[in-house]
């Protein structure tokens, strides 16, 4: 049996930087997602930087700069 999935593409853009992010994901998980499930669960095949960009609509750069951990010590 072959389960044809629809893809949607989900647009932000970063709050600080005003780059447009396009991430992928498949409809009926966008649709779950919508519905208020995590996105982690909702999308557990993005990678942590795409599922930041639906969450917070940071860029991957953006967010190494304001929040990034380089030059701190974990936890």
């Amino acid at each position: 049996m072959k389960i044809n999935k629809k893809e949607v593409t989900i647009c932000t853009i970063c709050p600080n930087c005003d780059c447009v992010n396009e991430v992928p994901v498949n409809e009926s998980d966008y649709i779950a997602w919508q519905d208020g499930e995590l996105t982690q669960i909702a999308f557990p095949y993005l990678s942590a930087e795409d599922r930041e960009k639906l969450i917070s609509g940071f860029c991957e750069d953006c967010w190494e700069t304001l929040f990034g951990w380089e030059d701190k010590e974990p936890y």
